[in-house]
């Protein structure tokens, strides 16, 4: 019997075969058991199989386990025993040599073999079924290294006693940390097959598959009353206590809707919320929630629970191969067993890649099978670029779900939205927050914050207002009896618990009493302060304005303004820094002060102008002005140098590249700017030198405020102002007597000025197509610079000079009028505008002030730039 069940070498020497520990094995398939081992535990029993042969060995003992185990690099019980002091090389020595004789093969096929495997002695098959005892008691998943070992060292093995005791290790410090690996394995696995299997394999001769009691009613009891995977790692959003906690969702009925029929369909009823971060995708699940926990849902939704998935939870801990699979698949068969449970995944990209492992499969491929059978219902919720780059990229699971794609709210609905949950806000704050905050709270957040979406960014700043204006108010003296009074409650909890501990009853009982008194003290107390509430502090429109002011580093004054007073601001700005363009600058303030009124068509961009004029009079300058006085933040104007798109397929800039083009998925930098700051100041610099593709772009962009990208989503211009530039014309200023050496454009002959437009405009429809001039608001022409304007010009940047001279070496500079003089004559250039003036001042100041910081002894405050004979001088 013993050389029938052997197992012979075959010719791929050195792959040993698991052995077998029951004359019934033919019969039997041990499989299923040996899948449950792992990887380093089968190496481990392979490598024990062949120090044994090595050996001569008639069985694997104890001992030849344990070496095994020492040997097996990068598993748990290695690790273990390398801390312990047991080394390979000193246990080595202590396993047994076999001087018997060698066991005869019964045949001669046998025979021809030059070596046999040994089997497992008996001691060493309890060890192995310790294990799986031990790892079925535990709930693991898999039985490894550290179960045999442990299984190993609390046996009574005389061979592994003698070699720890020689090698000088601790038997009890070897079982602590073994114990201590035990901790960090999931609780979430079953092995009730396989200790079925393992129970036939034991059974004797005769005994029906399953009926072997000895193994089976010891390993049962301890798989009862165990917490589910689901109860571990999900939120049950239909539970009573969970659904009071969330908010009310306003005006998401449409998607709601449409989540509900998606949930009903018979197939490929599994919905994915698809939008930017903050615009309420969460929020649609969990009013869903609420409408089945108040059975405002159709029959075949009333009993359903929503049980949102905390994928953080279900990896944290997983450092085992396989553990990460075996909670998710248990979650899968949980729900595919109980109909009534719709899966919801927060973040649903995350599932890609999640919990995989060098030769394991990630949470997307295992939830595949499972959506595809129909076996779960999965709500999904992600970002639109998340959704692109993982889910859209993987067919299979894309096709999986139904895409329900949650846009921004508009100001209408926002301010709906935020009147319904202010309630929750004033009770948490314990103040009132009045409409016209809730409309600065839209209005500003709107305008100012570009990097978050509404209503998020509203009630951001709702709350850190209320926050703000709650911080300020001292404590009132009902609110500091009502404090105390809540301490003394607690207190007497506690020393009535404790009472009760020690069997005090009447102590108990007399707390107890008191502790009802003040209840009921503390009730109207509350109840008193509820009726005055109107006293409570409020949130005002300026408490939202300060608050913003403070998040962006703003002065509050520039945001207490009003649109019309914030456009007189501007307008008074553009007259100081933009020198020579008065007309323009009253054409554009004109035109946006008839957009504050409303008076202009829906859906068009705010407001949109071409500029035209010769090179170097201001009119990029300009529009950087504009975004600065309108926004207060340079960065608010998006310019666009249109010499970069002169050719056809840099159309592909402005949308992004056709799918399968390289750069297909790569972020478009015009698009996100335009998404990340809708009210902007789009400057198209130098219309002209873009191809004629690229200019009928913006046929879309000024007649109906939006465009297509390349994959398909709207980007909206509604707040934006859009500036066209260009060059075209310069030289009809020539022949109408405006330009450079004449005091002003004033003096130019009697109705040149409406000539010279009209000949401009023929000549831009010309150049840019009817259809892109008929679509913008106004075409603003810019006279070239008379010497006068220079002069203005080279004073204020002067100043500006002497301001920075200023703040970095504590000095001044002042020009005087011959120095203006020279520099105007110096600076003058009929091609080139005023462009030379910023040349000349770099060149001639920052010399003249090397020279004074050479010489410090000779160092003022105050310097006057001065023109001499030859040279410029500080003086």
């Amino acid at each position: 019997m013993v050389a029938s069940r052997r197992k012979t070498i075959s010719s791929r020497a050195g792959e040993p075969h698991a052995p077998c520990s029951n004359p019934r094995e033919t019969t039997m398939n041990p499989q299923k058991l040996i899948d449950n081992f792992s990887t380093h535990l089968k190496n481990t029993i392979a490598r024990a199989i062949s120090f044994a042969s090595y050996l001569k060995q008639p069985q694997v003992e104890p001992i030849h386990l344990l070496i095994a185990l020492s040997e097996e690099q990068g598993s748990v019980a290695a690790e273990i025993i390398k801390k312990s002091g047991l080394k390979a090389e000193l246990l080595r020595p202590q396993a047994p040599v076999y001087d018997g004789p060698a066991p005869e093969a019964p045949d001669a096929a046998a025979r021809q073999m030059t070596m046999t495997l040994p089997d497992l002695s008996p001691a060493s098959r309890q060890a192995l079924e310790k294990s799986l005892l031990l790892a079925y008691d535990r709930g693991h998943n898999y039985i490894g290294t550290e179960h045999l070992l442990y299984g190993l060292i609390t046996g009574t093995d005389r061979d592994i006693d003698a070699a720890i005791a020689v090698v000088g290790a601790n038997k009890k410090q070897l079982e602590e940390r073994t114990e201590t690996a035990f901790e960090a394995v999931s609780r979430f696995a079953n092995l009730d097959d396989v200790m079925e299997t393992f129970n036939d394999l034991a059974a004797p001769e005769g005994t029906p598959a399953g009926q072997n009691s000895t193994l089976a009613g010891k390993a049962k009891p301890g798989r009862e009353g165990e917490p589910s995977a689901l109860e571990f790692f999900t939120v049950n959003l239909t539970d009573p206590r969970v659904e009071k906690r969330i908010d009310p969702v306003i005006g998401r009925e449409r998607e709601i809707e449409r989540l509900v029929n998606i949930l009903c369909r018979r197939t490929k009823n599994n919905p994915i919320l698809i939008g930017e971060p903050g615009v309420g995708k969460t929020a649609i699940v969990e009013g869903l929630a609420k409408k089945i926990r108040g059975g405002r849902m159709p029959d075949v939704l009333k009993r359903k629970k929503i049980l949102s998935l905390d994928l953080t939870l279900m990896i944290a801990g997983t450092i085992y191969r396989g553990e990460f699979e075996s909670r998710l698949k248990q979650i899968i068969d949980e729900i595919a067993d109980h109909p009534e449970y719709i899966l919801f995944i927060d973040e649903l990209h995350n599932i890609i890649g999640a919990g995989s492992n060098q030769g394991t499969l990630d949470a997307a491929n295992i939830l595949k099978p499972a959506l595809a059978r129909g076996q779960i219902r999965c709500i999904g919720a992600t970002t639109l670029d998340e959704y692109k780059k993982y889910i859209a990229s993987d067919p299979a699971l894309e096709r999986r779900f139904q895409p329900i794609t949650v846009e921004e709210p508009s100001r209408e609905d926002t301010l709906q939205i935020l009147s319904g949950i202010k309630k929750y806000y004033e009770d948490f704050h314990r103040l009132t927050i009045t409409p016209g905050a809730l409309a600065a709270a839209v209005q500003l957040s709107g305008k100012y914050i570009h990097d978050q979406f509404q209503p998020d960014k509203s009630i951001d700043l709702i709350d850190e207002a209320a926050a703000a204006v709650r911080v300020r108010q001292k404590a009132t003296p009902s609110e500091i009896k009502q404090t105390a009074l809540e301490e003394k409650i607690e207190s007497l909890e506690k020393r009535k618990e404790e009472a009760i501990a020690n069997e005090r009853l009447e102590e108990a009982l007399a707390h107890k009493t008191a502790v009802a008194g003040l209840k009921r003290r503390l009730a109207q107390m509350k109840k008193r302060r509820g009726r005055a509430k109107r006293t409570a502090p409020a949130v005002m429109p300026g408490d939202i304005s300060a608050t913003l002011a403070a998040r962006l580093g703003l002065d509050p004054s520039f945001l207490s303004l009003s649109e019309w007073d914030e456009l007189e601001r501007v307008e008074r700005l553009l007259d100081e820094r933009i020198i020579g363009q008065k007309p323009a600058a009253k054409e554009v303030i004109g035109l946006l002060r008839r957009s504050c009124l409303g008076l202009r068509r829906p859906r068009r961009p705010l407001a949109s102008f071409l500029f035209a004029g010769p090179s170097g009079v201001g009119k990029t300058e300009f529009a950087k002005v504009l975004a600065e006085a309108l926004y207060h933040d340079p960065k608010t104007l998006i310019k666009l140098d249109m010499s970069e798109f002169a050719e056809a397929h840099s159309v592909s800039k402005l949308l992004g590249s056709p799918a399968g083009y390289i750069g297909y998925k790569d972020r478009n930098r015009f698009i996100d700017e335009v998404k990340k700051r809708p009210y902007s100041i789009i400057l198209f610099d130098e219309i002209d030198k873009a191809h004629a593709d690229v200019r009928k772009l913006l046929l879309q962009i000024l007649d109906e405020g939006e465009l297509a990208d390349a994959g398909g989503k709207k980007i909206h211009f509604h707040h934006a102002i859009i500036i066209l530039t260009t060059n075209l014309g310069g030289s009809l200023f020539k022949s109408h007597g405006i330009g450079f050496g004449s005091a002003s454009a004033g003096e130019a002959r009697p109705g040149a000025q409406g000539e010279l437009r009209s000949r401009v405009i023929s000549l831009l429809k010309e150049e840019l197509s009817p259809a892109v001039m008929s679509r913008l608001d106004s075409v603003c022409l810019f006279n070239p610079l008379a010497k006068e304007d220079l002069r203005r010009i080279l004073d204020l940047q002067l100043k500006t000079m002497s301001d920075q001279l200023k703040n970095a070496q504590k000095l001044s500079i002042a020009p005087d009028e011959s120095a203006i003089a020279a520099l105007a004559n110096e600076a003058y250039n009929p091609d080139l505008g005023a462009r030379q003036v910023s040349q000349i001042l770099e060149r001639i100041v920052p010399e003249l002030v090397i020279g004074l910081l050479e010489n410090p002894g000779r160092r003022k405050q105050r310097y006057t730039l001065t023109k001499g004979q030859e040279n410029y001088k500080l003086i």
